[in-house]
């Protein structure tokens, strides 16, 4: 099977089969979140994905999210990473958090990320609103002891709170219902690779293809899959015309990793004085 720049129609654990052992660098995803139904408040529509119901058994989507996420690390790379997009959710008063599947993986679970979207989705007063989403960085080691690189400065000192807003232009961001915005695709991607180029990418749930845009302005493959042949053609099609904004919010992402000074120039500075 082709993995370099090609989404792939099908099953997600079904197309993640058919792939051989180590053979992407980095991947990044957004799964549906079995938010089921009359979860929301009254001024909040459901979010309709195309070919699929998002209102699964909590216990089988669980079981489905450790089976999909073992075949992610067999597909990554020793030293890879895998950065995992979810959210905690609660069904008549019961909590569910993506760390009750995640534990269960063969993934090393380096960080957790907080995503503040800056806006709450459910806007009724069980809770306090819930701005934030998780996103998890999981990481394949190369043996028992191996922690992985240690970030550059510029990429670290984004620390572990990422306030940005979703995607608010959804109708030019392939029709999708709940599409990344491309700083997040960008962040996690150019934090680990750093000026590398020519790596695979892996998006199991391409959905709007922000993975594949933020891939390929950054020099890279990309290889997704989804069960929608509406969102593989809009996606590829976005791949192929990218837009003067989507350029201009990934440029300004990248602008963000920069860094005056880094720990070794201070301690340097602080030595001579």
């Amino acid at each position: 099977m082709e993995i370099k720049n090609n989404i792939v129609l099908g099953d997600v654990i079904e197309v993640l089969a058919q792939l051989d052992d180590n053979i992407f660098d980095i991947g990044v995803t957004s799964p549906p979140y079995n938010k089921q139904k009359n979860r929301k408040g009254g001024l909040v529509k459901d979010i309709k994905y195309s070919n699929i119901t998002d209102n699964k058994n909590e216990s089988e989507y669980q079981i489905e999210q450790i089976e999909i996420l073992n075949e992610l690390y067999r597909v990554i790379k020793p030293g890879g990473s895998f950065f995992y997009n979810h959210k905690v959710r609660w069904d008549k008063g019961e909590m569910f958090h993506p760390m009750d599947w995640l534990r269960k993986t063969d993934w090393v679970i380096k960080q957790e990320i907080i995503w503040d979207r800056q806006i709450a989705a459910n806007i009724r007063g069980w809770r306090f609103w819930q701005v934030e989403e998780r996103i998890y960085w999981l990481y394949k080691p190369l043996n028992k002891k191996d922690n992985g690189e240690e970030l550059k400065s510029k990429h670290a000192l984004l620390t572990s709170v990422w306030r940005l807003r979703p995607e608010m232009n959804k109708s030019t961001v392939s029709n999708h219902p709940a599409p990344f915005p491309i700083e997040i695709p960008t962040r996690c991607i150019y934090s680990i690779l750093d000026d590398k180029k020519g790596c695979n990418i892996i998006d199991p749930y391409m959905g709007s293809g922000t993975s594949a845009v933020a891939a390929k302005l950054l020099g890279h493959s990309y290889f997704g899959v989804d069960i929608s042949e509406q969102y593989i053609d809009n996606a590829t099609n976005r791949v192929g015309n990218i837009t003067d904004k989507e350029i201009n919010d990934f440029n300004d992402e990248i602008s963000k990793h920069k860094v005056n000074k880094t720990y070794k120039d201070r301690k340097k500075e602080k030595l001579n004085n």
